[in-house]
This record gives structure tokens, sequence and C-alpha cells, in this order.
């Protein structure tokens, strides 16, 4: 495909390489995940480096960063991928639903769960007000800082509260044409 529409697609300013994240399991074997570059070249997923990450990753990668480890449950890991996906919709316009989970458990030569959340899907939505919510609640919980006063500085405003009444519905998206 590259050879043949590889050069009008350059021409035309497009890219003609694409990244995968390829993942199995041999039979008997330990399973793996490796990130394949167009160049052909790969990396795998580490126990130092547990996942991997293709696509818009200045967003989401922090909470990732922050919460997977290698003994993390799989449906742990699939609710913090998605929660992920959440932060970077929420910051970049080009990234939404559907979102595609599939769970695939050591030991298993085929998924054992298939999700898809589409944008009005209510477990994304409810995922998003309690990730929104818990976000907020954890910022309130902060220390104040050591010249903070109860009714504020001189200069500076009283302390604001965050909490809210309602977490936010992630914003509708605009779909591409064909």
């Amino acid at each position: 495909m590259q050879n043949e529409y590889g050069p009008a697609l350059r021409q035309g300013g497009a890219s003609v390489g694409a990244t995968f994240i390829l993942g199995g399991q041999i039979a008997g074997k330990p399973h793996g995940l490796y990130l394949i570059y167009p160049e052909g070249n790969a990396i795998a997923a580490t126990s130092e480096t547990p996942f991997l990450q293709i696509g818009e990753s200045k967003y989401g990668k922090p909470i990732l960063d922050h919460i997977v480890r290698p003994d993390l449950a799989l449906e742990d890991g699939a609710r913090v991928c998605l929660v992920s996906l959440v932060g970077t919709t929420r910051s970049n316009l080009t990234v939404g639903p559907p979102f595609d989970v599939a769970i695939c458990p050591t030991g298993r030569l085929a998924s054992s769960q298939f999700l898809r959340f589409d944008e009005d899907s209510p477990d994304l939505q409810q995922l998003t007000r309690s990730w929104v919510a818990a976000i907020r609640g954890a910022f309130q919980e902060l220390p104040a800082f050591s010249w903070e006063t109860a009714s504020g500085v001189a200069g500076f405003p009283e302390r604001v509260s965050l909490a809210p009444t309602q977490a936010p519905t992630p914003p509708a998206k605009e779909t591409k044409g064909d």
C-alpha cells in the first residue's frame, strides 16, 4: 500500500506510516506487549514500563504513570485507561469516543470481555462524573500554603470551593467526514 499510494500521499503532506500495539500470548508462554514503529523496529512493555501508548500522550499519560504497575488488576487497568482517555478527550478535541476495551486474561487465548463506550454511554458518563468529582475532592484536600490564612492574605482572594454540585458531562465531539 505504501509503494502504491505513498508517493501521492506524501506529496499531499500525509504520512503513510503506521504505529501498532501488538499483544498476545502463545500457549504455555508468558504474554507480551509490543509497540511496533513504521520502520519495523519495536519496544516491549516491561515491569519498569508496564504499558505502551500510541497517539496523543501528553494529556492522558500522567494518570497512567501514577497508577499503572505490573500487579494492577485487568479491570482496574481498563478503568485507568478509560480515565486516561477521558482526560485526553477533555483537553484535545481530536480524541473522543467510541472507546473500545478488550480484556484478555493470562492463560486465555481469547478476550473475556469486550466493551464499547460510545459518547452517550451511561457507564462512560458515570465514570467521567466520578473521576472529575474525585479529582476535585483530592484537590480540596491539598494542604494550604504556609502563607495562606483562613480569611485570605492582602492581594490574594479567599479559597474558593471547587466542590461540584454535579460533575460535567464530557463535551460533544465533532466528527470528521470520510
